[in-house]
């Protein structure tokens, strides 16, 4: 990272990623502070590279986003026996104090939040702070300058921690631009053919791909990738969370920024087509992302190869879409006589629920 990074105001693709982080945490720290019970009594926030807290125009970064963000829900966690820590560290000195002060002029008033603030390496850090990851509910991120602290082992690691959900940021473009360096490569064993036949829009996905294979076979777990565009580089964050209530909400983020494909900040598909002037032959107009999702789908559920509604929401959840991408399916469906079904919910609280029994789909 630049010396003068905090010296600056925030350009356009550090607000598309901290305003992703922010709407995340306003959609995860309401599952455990402001439901009616709740499975775990610590709460934990880690942010290993915090940086000063803010930029030159007083722009809020991650430290300060996590605070405000756990402050909406102050009334909450002051009825509750919760203790909710925020673990905010950075190796560089000066960015440490600098935060230190910011903190303190944001002037929290909650004494159940409990703030502490470190100077050290990531690897140092990591290692002090992982003990307080257990029988807790945790939130990491990770927003290294560059590729190598999530290492592949690192992730692993993560992948098995109970009640933990992960954002990290990582410099895809790097692999592009250096295919062919064995020390850039190597960082996450990508393979440098791969990374050559990869269009440099795609290359955050196949990174993403890549950690995926990485998940350990007696680990159930879900990720899903944020592509970035700066110039002509390709970056982004990437998601992981061992419950699909976590994918879902980081999903919900993710469409609600991007409502072609629910994973960039520009037309990653190339589907710049106006769907309300079609091409004259129709070979020339290209399925869209959700079409061809819908069409899998219904193929899916006609070839009995999903056969209730549990099955139909993992699926959505594992391939990156929601419940509003569902519904018309299965409504189109119903309306042709095709399935009888009960009308299915596609909420976690219900889908989800051990009590609950799946609602089957019958093929008419």
């Amino acid at each position: 990272m630049s010396q003068d990074f905090f010296e600056k105001p925030f350009d356009q693709e550090t607000l598309v990623k901290l305003k992703l982080y922010e709407d995340y945490l306003m959609k995860w720290i309401p599952v455990f502070v402001a439901t009616n019970k709740s499975f775990v009594n610590t709460i934990n926030i880690f942010d290993f590279f915090s940086g000063a807290g803010c930029d030159s125009e007083g722009i809020l970064g991650s430290p300060l986003l996590a605070l405000k963000s756990l402050m909406e829900y102050s009334s909450y966690i002051k009825e509750k026996d919760l203790s909710i820590n925020l673990f905010l560290n950075d190796y560089n000195v000066d960015y440490c104090e600098r935060l230190l002060k910011n903190i303190e002029e944001f002037n929290y008033d909650n004494e159940q939040i409990n703030v502490q603030v470190y100077n050290q390496h990531f690897e140092n850090a990591y290692d002090m702070l992982r003990p307080k990851m257990d029988d807790s509910a945790n939130l990491i991120f990770l927003d290294q300058f560059g590729i190598k602290y999530v290492s592949k082992n690192l992730f692993q690691q993560l992948t098995k921690i109970p009640f933990t959900d992960i954002l990290f940021f990582i410099s895809s473009a790097t692999f592009k631009r250096f295919s062919k360096d064995e020390n850039i490569s190597e960082v996450i064993e990508i393979d440098p053919e791969r990374v050559e036949n990869t269009l440099s829009t795609h290359i955050h996905k196949l990174v993403t791909e890549q950690y995926a294979s990485f998940i350990p076979e007696d680990v159930s777990y879900g990720i899903a990738p944020f592509s970035i565009k700066k110039g002509s580089n390709v970056y982004g964050l990437i998601f992981g969370s061992g419950h699909p209530l976590g994918m879902e909400k980081f999903l919900e983020v993710c469409w609600e920024k991007d409502e072609l494909t629910g994973e960039a900040n520009f037309d990653i598909e190339g589907e710049g087509i106006n769907k309300d002037a079609p091409f004259l032959f129709q070979e020339m107009n290209v399925p869209s992302k959700i079409e061809v999702f819908q069409n899998e789908l219904k193929g899916k559920i006609l070839r009995r190869e999903v056969k209730n509604d549990v099955e139909i929401y993992l699926y959505m959840i594992n391939n990156g879409f929601l419940g509003q991408h569902v519904r018309p399916v299965i409504q189109e469906l119903k309306q042709e006589g095709r399935i009888k079904i009960s009308h299915p919910s596609f909420k976690c609280s219900t889908v989800l629920n051990k009590n609950r029994k799946p609602k089957t789909i019958t093929i008419l």
